[in-house]
């Protein structure tokens, strides 16, 4: 778990590194995670200071503010149509598996791009994006994403819950909000 927290850390100050200034000034990036050996991790910081950040992701996956994907499996322009077809249908749930002890739902709904994953062993992820972030993180061009207009988009938006997971001892929790400290 303590891998998947600190990837989860650096996923969120590398999203939210790209965010303009003046617009992002009022929104909060959070990050807090809790371990079970009593560890925790509690990252407050301003949208338009995360921006500081960037130096940190490698050059190779960043490009002038988009992240480029070249060697995964379903290229760009696949997941750009893939998407195409998912925001033009109602809400509804388009994955679930079943299989043993674990459970994964895949859906969309009131504006939101939603997965939970669910096993028996009391471990759940729940990450919910809103549609327009989606739009706007696949308005990149070639293998490229576009996370300079996603991060506008999630200002444009409000920010909001967009990722928990938590087992029997831990938990790791990402949101953006107007408050500067984390509840």
């Amino acid at each position: 778990m303590k891998k998947l927290a600190y990837g989860v850390l650096t996923v969120a100050l590398c999203v939210g590194s790209v965010a303009s200034a003046g617009a992002a000034s009022d929104l909060w990036l959070h990050v807090r995670v809790d371990e079970a050996d009593g560890a925790k991790v509690s990252v407050n910081l301003p949208l338009s200071m995360v921006e500081k950040a960037l130096p940190m992701i490698p050059q190779e996956h960043l490009d002038h503010g988009r992240i480029v994907l070249d060697d995964w499996q379903m290229n760009m322009e696949e997941l750009r149509d893939l998407w195409e077809e998912v925001k033009g249908t109602p809400d509804m749930t388009f994955v679930t598996v079943e299989k043993g002890d674990e459970h994964v739902r895949v859906w969309k709904e009131g504006g939101y791009l939603l997965v939970a994953v669910r096993e028996d062993d009391d471990t759940k992820v729940d990450v919910r994006i809103p549609t327009s972030v989606v739009d706007a993180l696949l308005s990149g061009e070639g293998s490229e994403m576009n996370l300079q207009a996603a991060i506008e988009a999630l200002v444009d938006h409000g920010g909001g819950e967009l990722v928990t997971v938590t087992d029997d001892e831990d938990r790791v929790r990402v949101w953006v909000d107007r408050s500067a400290e984390a509840e």
